[in-house]
């Protein structure tokens, strides 16, 4: 019995040569499909040929724009980018270090967030190794554990299927998993889990096991039930916190982020890491940004007005939408979710699809959230996308 070769292994044909070449990706590559990230405002644009004011609403951006510390931190630093950057980034590491109390070998700088999970699975994932996460949460996590040939456990979420079940997520534990990944508030529902829930959760996660805490919703909380992975850090656990300025200080373009953990972990990424891998600007920027409570306090008013307005808006029209501790609302339709994200683009409104039937969208200006409710309660309420 002769066997077909699957699309993904079929030889490469090169222009001139007599004989193919066989693919050089890893196997793991083969069907994988990389992250999309949020349409960008210009390709908008071109695609529909519009003039005016664009309403991104899909990449949970700041729509108040940037830390003004850190804008002057970088009109600064700019005046030195024909230098290198410092490769061990001392004084950012030393600044991150003294805020949660660590020595700086326990704080990893990075160029953002997604960095360090990259960074994670080179470090620490072999073909085989366990690794435990929740359906619906940050895409970033099944793809690492895909990338690096990882045994993926996904657990169910509860509450609707929109919040983590942490307790479900513990039945899956043993000692075969090596890493957990959390995030709290979660992407892309926006719920969160308590911290009575995680520190259940934690009493049953093995000593060896690495559980990773993604907090970049952080400064939007307003709960006061919210874990503190710092608390099992200090009582000897294996647990590493990430941070990212690309949300509430308005640092997306420029990728800065840090992880807090045990030094072993934190060494773990410094050997994998690209060097120079935050460059001088971002550095500036992230230490600036650290120290303006004004704009991050600033941030946070205008993000719960204008949540509670989004919600509000909702009222009435056949959609769920789950509490959220984050700058986005996660809203579930019973129309096609591609539909709905392409009729918006038309008129100049970007929204973040997910799965069939669902979009995510991030507070903008009051304008750009007014734009959206408009538009979205006439789609709704339309004939048109509807799913099967």
């Amino acid at each position: 019995m002769v066997r077909a070769t699957p699309a993904s292994r079929q030889p490469v044909h090169v222009k001139g040569r007599s004989m193919p070449l066989k693919s050089l990706l890893r196997e793991p590559l083969l069907k994988f499909k990389p992250y999309v990230a949020g349409k960008p405002i210009e390709e908008v644009r071109r695609e529909y040929g519009l003039e005016g004011r664009i309403a991104k609403l899909a990449s949970n951006e700041n729509p108040l724009g940037t830390s003004p510390l850190a804008l002057a931190a970088m009109r600064k630093a700019i005046e030195e980018v024909y230098l290198y950057p410092d490769d061990n980034a001392y004084y950012y590491r030393k600044k991150v270090a003294e805020r949660y109390d660590v020595e700086i070998e326990n704080v990893f700088a990075a160029s953002g967030s997604v960095e360090v999970l990259e960074l994670a699975g080179i470090a620490f994932i072999d073909p085989g190794d366990v690794i435990l996460a929740s359906e619906k949460t940050f895409a970033i996590y099944a793809l690492v554990a895909q990338k690096f040939a990882a045994t993926l456990r996904l657990s169910k979420m509860t509450d609707g299927g929109y919040r983590y079940d942490l307790k479900a997520m513990a039945e899956l534990l043993d000692d075969k998993v090596k890493i957990v990944f959390l995030a709290n508030p979660t992407n892309p529902t926006g719920t969160w889990f308590t911290k009575s829930e995680f520190d259940a959760f934690m009493a049953k996660v093995p000593e060896h096991t690495l559980v990773v805490y993604d907090s970049a919703y952080e400064e939007y909380t307003t709960t006061p039930d919210m874990p503190d992975p710092m608390a099992h850090y200090r009582a000897g656990r294996r647990i590493m916190l990430l941070r990212t300025f690309s949300k509430a200080v308005g640092l997306a373009g420029i990728r800065a982020g840090y992880a807090v953990g045990p030094a072993d972990i934190i060494h773990g990424l410094m050997t994998c890491r690209f060097p120079f891998n935050i460059n001088l600007v971002a550095q500036a920027a992230a230490m600036a940004a650290m120290d303006d409570r004004e704009f991050i306090e600033k941030s946070r008013e205008f993000n719960a007005r204008e949540l509670a307005f989004l919600r509000e808006g909702l009222k009435g029209l056949p959609v769920t939408t789950p509490p959220s501790q984050t700058n986005f609302l996660f809203i579930d339709t019973q129309k096609d979710a591609q539909w709905l994200f392409a009729e918006l683009q038309k008129i100049g409104v970007i929204v973040r699809p997910i799965g069939q039937k669902a979009i995510r969208v991030n507070t903008g200006l009051r304008e750009d959230n007014e734009k959206f409710l408009v538009h979205f309660k006439r789609l709704i309420e339309s004939d048109g996308g509807r799913l099967p």
